[in-house]
Order: C-alpha cells, then structure tokens, then sequence
C-alpha cells in the first residue's frame, strides 16, 4: 500500500517526487560506495598567465569515474571567483583576464609553502544536484621579481693594517626578492675591477681583504655588491659598496731634505725669521701631529740665539749679533710624532759679518707664466716649483733672511747648499673654489737694505667638485587622485666650480617609475597621472644632479614619496549573497560564520563596521571577529529560513558602504515525537467481520512527525497483545497497516487489543509515541455496552521482546536487501539529501502554505470512510 501524503492536495506530487528521490537514495545507500565522493582534485597553473590558459578538465578527472548514465552534466562554481573560468558543459577550468599575482596571494611570510586556491564545484544532472567537488589549485611561481637592496648604497669601514684573509661581516646589507624557491635570492657577488676585496657567503655573508691596504695610497674603494636569483634567466639587484679605509699611525714625520745652508746678516733684528721647517706626516689627524725640537749636540750658544717653535718649526733671532759671535752654527732639528723615530735636518746658519752686501733678488718661472702672471690648475700636486729665485750681485751672499710674507700655500726651498738660490714650492694642494688668485711677496731682508719681489698667480678651474644637494634625500607626502602633472617638489644642488664645470642638470634614475619626471635645469618633479595609494602607497627612486664638465661629474639624492589615503574604496563583501546552515535549537551567540569585508582603503577610511540592516533580534554580528552569531533560539518548526541584509559602512568623510543578502536556513533537530491521528484514541475500536480474508487490511495507523528528512522517518511495532489469539494480527512496519496474519475461526471472535510503538528514525535518539487499537472480531456490533465495559476494564498486554527498528522500513514492501554497514552511509545521504530538500520545498510553498500545512496536521485530513470505520465515544457523542 502507498503511504499517505501529509501534506495539502495541491503538493501532493512534489512530496511523491520527493519520497522517490529519498527512495532512491536509500537503495543506493545500500549499495557500495564508491570512494571518488571524497575525492579533491588538485591543478596546477602558472602565475601571470594570460586569458584562456587550460587548467584541468574535471570530466576526465572526476566525473569519469561517476557511474552515472546522465547525459546532461553541469557545472558551476559555488561561489564567483576571480581568477579562474569553469566552462558550464564541459567542466574545464581556464585562466581569466585577470592575471594571477602569487606574491600578492601568497606574501614572503608564506616561503616555503604552497601558494593555493581553493573552489567547490557543484556537479549537477538536469539541473538536479549530482556531486560537489574540492578543487585546489596549486600557484606555481614565476620569476617575475628582481632582488633589491633596501639601500642602494652601503657603507663599510676597515683598517688599513688588516691583514690579508680578514673578514668583516655584512649580514645587516640584505636583499629582498618577493619570488620563492629557486626563484628566491641564491647568492651574492662582489663586482670589482681592482680585486682587493672578495665576498664570502657561507652562511654569514662578509668581506674578505685579499690584498694589503693602504690608506695613504687609496682611502676609498667602491664596488657593485650583486644579489642573484636562481630563475631562468637569473636576475639581478645590485647596490653600490663603499669601503673607507681607516687610518693607523703607520707613517712617521719627514724632512724634504737633510741638509740646509741659511745665510744672515750681522744686523739681523731680534725675532727676525732664521727658517721656517717643514716636516710632512702622511698620516691623519692625532697620527700626524708632529712637535720640533732641539738635538741633544746643539752648543748652549746657538739655542741661546735661535728659538725653535716647537708647535710650527719657525726658528727666530732670539740674540745680539756682535763680531765675538761664532760665524757659523750648526743646528740639529728633529721632527717628533708618537710612535716614530724622529727626521732630522742639519740646519747651517752663517752669520755675516763686515761684507759688501748689495744683493739682488731675480726671478725665472717654471710655471705656464703670461705677462708676468703665473698660472697653476687646482689640481697642482704640493711641492710643485713655481719659479726659480736667485740673488745676484757683488755679493751673492745674502746677508739677512728670504721668506715669503703672509699665510699663503707656498714657501721657500734652497735650490743650492750655497743658498743664493731658492725654489718657490707650493706647500699644498690648491683650490680654486676657496681662493683663486694670490699675490706672493717675497721679501729678502738685509741689515742695510730690505727688498721685495712680487709675483701674481692665478689658479684655474678644475672639475674637482660634484654636485651637492642641500639635503640627503626629499621625503613628501601627495594625497592619492591629484591631478595629472601636478607638481611634487623642486631639488637643488649646487656646484662649487666655475663655468660649465658648475652648471647642473637633473636627471631621474633608472629605479623612477615612467609617471615621474623631472625638469632637467629646474628640478621642478612631477606626476603624469592620478596615484592610487591602493595600488602603491610608496614611491622611492634617485634623482642625480650632473654637472657640464670634462667629464662630468654627478651626485644623487633619494626622493621618498607617501601617497596618502582617500576614502575612495568602497567595501567589499566575500561575496553578495552568503548562504548558511544552522542546525534548530542553536547555542545562543554560537558562531554562525564568518563575514568577510574588505576594504582598501587605510586607517579609518577602511576601518569597517557591518550591522544587520532589517534589526533583526535572532542574528547579530561580532565585529571584533567578523563573526554573524545568534541571538535567540531557532526552531525550525516555526521558520525553515531566515533572510535578512547587512550593510557594511566604512569610518571616512563621508563614509561609503556596501550591503549583502544573508540566508540562513534552519536545519532539522529531532525534536519532535511521532502524533498519531488516527486512531483518535485508545477508546476507539473496529469490527473485524469473521469472513474476512486472510492477509486483508483490518485497520491503519496514521501519524505525522513535524520533523523532516530521517527525523520523520516513522516505524510501526506493535509491543503488547490482548485478546482470544494475540498473533492472529500483524503490522506493516513502514506504513502502519495491520494485516490479518490467519484465518479466523470460531473461537477467535472477541475483543483484540493491540499497543502500538510509532518511533522515528531520529538521530541520536528517536522519539516515539503508543496507541491503542481495539479489534472486536464479530459478525456484527451488537451488544455495544458490553464492548464498551471491556475497553474500560483493566488490560492484561502480551509483551513481545523489543527488536532494533529497522533501518530501511520503506524497503519492506520493496523487498531491496539492505546491508547493515552502511546504514550509517544512508542515513548521511538522507541528511544531506534532506538538506537540498528542504530548499526545494521552500522555493515551491510559501510560509502561508506551511501555515496552513501545520493546520492540516492538526485538523487530521483522515479520509471520511477511514473515519467512519471507527467507532469511539467521542465520535458518536459528536454525531448526536
């Protein structure tokens, strides 16, 4: 016999369709299982890949091993994804327009792990669901990124007395590649024509001294340090490596000559200039200081008439010449510095006495010289000769001291041991940015005579001077949207030559992006387009300031640019739709899941806020988690979905906001025992005429079960006999029919009763309701008092021994075998079967049907000839 519809006529078909699918899943579930329904597919696809690359084809991989006979498949996407395109017939996945980045899927902090995309695709059979598939995609990583040095110049300092072999650790200079793998950074080289230093990098990366330093040779070492990735090709980052050499007292004080012959007059005046000595120590400041002193030889006499500063070797006339003094002292000075042994310069000082003295002071250039002035390039090394000095006359002696006047970088030096002639040095290197011209005076002193020789020289431009910016780098700050070829900032460098050596250009480096340019003699950057800080929020390349000369020379400075935020973002939901599943009876704030909303925009501009749009009280959201929760107790008796908005609003000036649609479905709880209708109570009974067949239908049971799926699911047992022959009467387990097991005879007229266990198939525990069904076997209703006395009397029941209820009643009358072991696999299938249910049932019945549904359960639709077949005291009270 077919079971009855509990629902309203016109769903009636809808409801029978359902009853077969279940149907049918059950008999599959009593089947093997084939073990692809917990299969995941795995692809893999290339990074930066162009539209329309093939992924995989799921109807090879997956669909293949279904054993379905079904020749319309479908697939689809369970929800909308971005980088990826699944072919709705045939089930290939391919590439869309919008390129795959895996660095900004899958930051650095994610090295050394796969980069993966996850999808579930809904395998679907003429539009009825089929299969859903777990396909996770694997982003292969391309080289697409070059190595960079945070710094693109990096400094180290090392002695110069390190030995060879030495190393000097530079793990602090790192670079970044954001590719992975053999794509990441591999090695590191040192780029040097000059091969003085090597780069180690076992494990820490150092500098290795390869050669003897020294600083009074080269004091400055730059080099290309690169980094290099392991991809095909390798690229490469590089940054410029500078290396100072530190200065050590490794040089001592000395003399440029040994010897020295000065003649004075016997006039000389006290304090009067003897000789100015020079020593010269290659070394830098404390390491070059050097002191002047006496040796221990020198007579008392000749410290008493020269004074030597100690401090800048000057020696004055300290005595009175007289003819009792010694016409000739010896003087031996000696130049101290710590550490060193002293230079010593044997200095003859001859006093003259009583001769004709009328010298002349002559000059001869060495220097380019035109029109009586000298001219010297700035980069004359010291101790260049300028000019020859030569006294002349009767006497060739000079009879006082030859000097030149003021502090200016030249001085004298004895050409011969007879001293009449002296060279004009210079003592120093020149620069034409400090001082361009001088005026030399040299000026012989005689006690009868004082003459002076001057001499013009004028020192000319050399590029020797780069570029310098008044500051470091430039750091600004623009607003993102501005207007194309707004202006950003101005640099300016200035540069101390002359001429075209000092006329700057400016010139962006290779690292600045096309949209930047920058006026070549203003300086005056700008943008050629709107920035948008969701798509860089920092900008950092050089700018190199170049000067006009032969050859040029150039100095740069870093630009730092923070693009700013707008609130120009709108946020953004996962998806616009979201669709959860919530079992009845649901903790109170459980979790139901998970609402993502994004925002590009930063601090509070994208600072979002997500609230429930309608107020409704069961549902409210946990914005510290981005969690919906809920609020109240669900029952799914009372409402099967829940549809409500959230709307996400951002924190900006004015602030902007997006909404999505939230579903909620309620999922059956078994909660609900079987209600039997029919019979109406446990007074009722039914004449059973003694003619009647055997195997005939005497009575049914009807019963609803406000859950659904296997929660509904009822079985009939009957668990207590009363009357002339108990077993005479059976029960269909599956539909409630009670059937007349045997032919009844005489002495098997009388009152039966039965009780009868109606239980669902519940999980984890079925519920269950007893009724009692009165059979009076008699060939008429006669004497009706009587039969009404025994129902009221006490009842004696026949226990029967308590079986398991079988797990596939509908099977019963179907006679399909079915298996125990997978019991637990059917009723997995029916739950989820139940799930996809219950949507359907709620895309066909309006909440006014199941209203009304409810009702019809209340009011017991029993069909009118089952009615009138029983006989109860209420009935026949209600038909009076």
């Amino acid at each position: 016999m077919e079971p009855k519809s509990i629902f309203c006529v016109e769903c009636s078909g809808s409801v029978l369709q359902v009853i077969k699918f279940l149907y049918i899943l059950l008999i599959l579930s009593c089947h093997n299982i084939p073990s692809y329904l917990a299969t995941e597919l795995e692809y893999k696809v290339l990074e930066n890949e162009d539209e329309g690359v093939f992924i995989g084809n799921i109807t090879n991989d997956i669909v293949s091993a279904l054993d379905t006979e079904c020749n319309s498949l479908a697939y689809r996407f369970m929800k909308e994804m971005e980088f990826f395109m699944l072919k709705n017939k045939s089930g290939e996945l391919y590439t869309t327009k919008q390129r795959i980045d895996r660095e900004t899927l899958c930051p650095v902090v994610f090295h050394g792990r796969p980069c993966t995309q996850e999808v579930n695709v809904v395998i679907l059979c003429a539009n009825q669901y089929l299969q859903m598939v777990k396909v996770k995609i694997v982003i292969l990583d391309v080289n697409d990124n070059t190595p960079y040095f945070e710094e693109e110049v990096l400094e180290l300092s090392i002695p110069e007395d390190a030995v060879v072999g030495t190393s000097f650790a530079i793990d602090y200079y790192f670079a970044t590649d954001k590719d992975a793998g053999e794509n990441g950074i591999q090695n590191y080289h040192l780029q040097s024509n000059e091969n003085v230093f090597g780069l180690k990098d076992e494990g820490t990366r150092s500098i290795v001294v390869l050669q003897s330093l020294d600083r009074e040779t080269k004091n400055l070492y730059e080099m290309k340090i690169m980094a290099v990735d392991g991809g095909t090709p390798p690229l490469t980052g590089t940054a410029t490596l500078l290396i100072n050499i530190q200065d050590i007292n490794d040089n001592c004080p000395l003399f440029n000559t040994s010897e020295m012959v000065v003649h004075i007059p016997e006039s000389i005046t006290f304090n009067s200039v003897v000789a100015h000595l020079q020593a010269v120590d290659a070394d830098l400041g404390p390491n070059a200081e050097i002191t002047y002193s006496y040796g221990n030889r020198i007579r008392d006499i000749s410290r008493k008439l020269f004074h030597l500063d100690s401090a800048t070797g000057l020696i004055t006339f300290s005595g009175n010449g007289s003819p009792e003094t010694l016409p000739e002292h010896k003087l031996t000075i000696l130049a101290n510095s710590p550490g060193c042994a002293p230079a010593i310069i044997q200095i003859t000082v001859i006093i003259l006495y009583g001769s004709n003295y009328n010298p002349k002071l002559e000059i001869s250039y060495i220097a380019n010289q035109a029109d009586g002035v000298i001219f010297l390039k700035e980069t004359t090394p010291e101790n260049t000769p300028v000019a020859l000095l030569e006294m002349t006359g009767r006497d060739h002696y000079l009879k006082g001291s030859l000097y030149v006047k003021g502090n200016i970088p030249f001085y004298l030096k004895p050409y011969e041991r007879s001293g009449n002639k002296h060279l004009l040095v210079t003592s120093r290197h020149l620069d034409y940015e400090l001082e361009n011209q001088y005026k030399i005076v040299i000026k012989a002193e005689d006690p009868r005579i004082t003459h002076e020789l001057a001499i013009c020289l004028q020192v000319t431009d050399e590029n020797d001077n780069s570029p310098q910016f008044h500051q470091s780098s430039f750091e600004i700050s623009v607003e993102e949207n501005n207007a194309p070829g707004a202006l950003l900032l101005k640099v300016f460098a200035t540069d101390a030559d002359s001429g075209q050596n000092g006329k700057v250009a400016y010139l962006l480096g290779s690292d600045a992006p096309t949209i930047f340019s920058i006026e070549t003699f203003t300086g005056v950057l700008t943008v050629s387009t709107s920035l948008d800080r969701e798509n860089e929020n920092l900008y950092t390349f050089t700018i190199t300031a170049v000067d006009h000369g032969t050859p040029p020379r150039k100095e740069s400075t870093i630009v730092i640019i923070h693009v700013l935020d707008q609130n120009d973002n709108i946020p953004t939901f996962l998806t616009d739709d979201y669709t959860f599943f919530i079992p009845e009876n649901f903790q109170s704030h459980g979790e139901i899941g998970v609402i993502n909303v994004t925002d590009l925009d930063a601090g509070l501009n994208g600072h979002v806020i997500v609230s429930i749009l309608n107020g409704s009280s069961i549902f409210l959201m946990d914005n510290t988690r981005g969690i919906l929760r809920c609020n109240s107790s669900v029952d799914r008796e009372k409402s099967t979905m829940h549809v409500f908005w959230l709307e996400a609003v951002d924190g900006g000036q004015p602030s902007l906001s997006a909404r999505a649609k939230i579903t909620v479905f309620v999922l059956d709880v078994n909660d609900n025992p079987p209600i039997v209708l029919l019979p109406q109570s446990n007074a009722s009974w039914l004449l059973v005429p003694p003619n009647t067949p055997q195997g005939a239908s005497v009575a049914e049971i009807y019963a609803v079960d406000y859950d659904t799926g296997i929660n509904a699911v009822m079985t009939y047992n009957i668990v207590g006999r009363n009357g002339p022959a108990p077993h005479i009467f059976g029960i269909n387990t599956a539909t409630g029919n009670i059937t007349l097991q045997e032919e009844l005879l005489h002495k098997d007229y009388g009152l039966y009763q039965l009780l009868v266990k109606v239980s669902d198939l519940g999980q984890p525990q079925p519920l269950h309701s007893t009724v009692m069904v009165n059979l009076f076997v008699n060939e008429t209703m006669s004497n009706k008092s009587y039969l009404e006395a025994l129902l009221h009397s006490q009842t004696l029941f026949t226990e029967e021994k308590q079986t398991e209820p079988n797990p596939c009643p509908l099977m019963q009358t179907l006679d399909f075998p079915c298996s125990p072991p997978v019991i637990p696999i059917a009723v997995t299938m029916i739950v989820v079967s139940v799930i996809f249910l219950t949507i359907a049932l709620y895309m066909l019945l309006s909440m006014k049907k199941k209203t009304k549904r409810k009702e019809l359960y209340k009011d017991a639709q029993i069909p009118l000839k089952i009615n009138l077949d029983y006989y109860t005291k209420d009935w026949n009270d209600a038909q009076l």
